[in-house]
């Protein structure tokens, strides 16, 4: 809890910092994505760094996903346009008990892939989740590198529409520059 005295000091931060699209990277650490000089390769960087987990690359996956299950870590809305084939949603807030409630005999013995727009959502729920179906036994785990945004850039399969959401204007300008648009 914050005490007291410190409280005009961080309303004092919070009226000078960036506006919304820059706030998320006041906060944790990712380039923004608003930012011309942004790209993907930049933010896959920064969530590798500030996310050690393991990661698979969709030239990596694409070859293997028959054999993987696929959890999608996004919200509704972004679902609902395009995934990778055969995935399962999951809401990015989920809490490692209720996944593990869910899905822990599923991933047991099992290969699994969480994915995003970028890898950050994903990144987060696999880190929350990892000890807590450490004890289901699931063959590996792995977030999707540069999620649905270096899968799309690749030019590789989705089920539903061809596009990918952007989740936001911020995110979509980074959306824009990576497909040359």
């Amino acid at each position: 809890m914050t005490p007291r005295r410190s409280l005009p000091l961080l309303l004092a931060g919070a009226a000078l910092a960036p506006g919304p699209a820059q706030a998320w990277l006041w906060r944790r650490g990712l380039p923004d994505p608003a930012d011309a000089a942004t790209t993907l390769e930049a933010v896959e960087r920064a969530v590798t760094r500030l996310i050690p987990v393991p990661e698979i690359t969709p030239r990596e996956l694409v070859p293997r996903l028959a054999e993987m299950i696929l959890f999608d870590v996004r919200e509704a809305e972004e679902f609902a346009l395009s995934r990778l084939p055969g995935a399962r949603r999951l809401p990015p807030d989920m809490p490692a008990a209720a996944f593990r409630a869910a899905h822990g005999a599923e991933v047991a013995g099992a290969r699994v892939v969480f994915y995003c727009a970028v890898g950050w959502r994903s990144g987060r729920m696999l880190e929350r989740v990892q000890a807590t179906i450490a004890s289901a036994g699931p063959a590996a785990l792995y977030n999707l590198r540069g999620g649905l945004f270096r899968w799309r850039a690749e030019g590789l399969p989705l089920e539903g529409a061809a596009e990918v959401h952007h989740y936001d204007a911020a995110w979509g300008q980074l959306l824009r520059r990576t497909l040359g648009r």
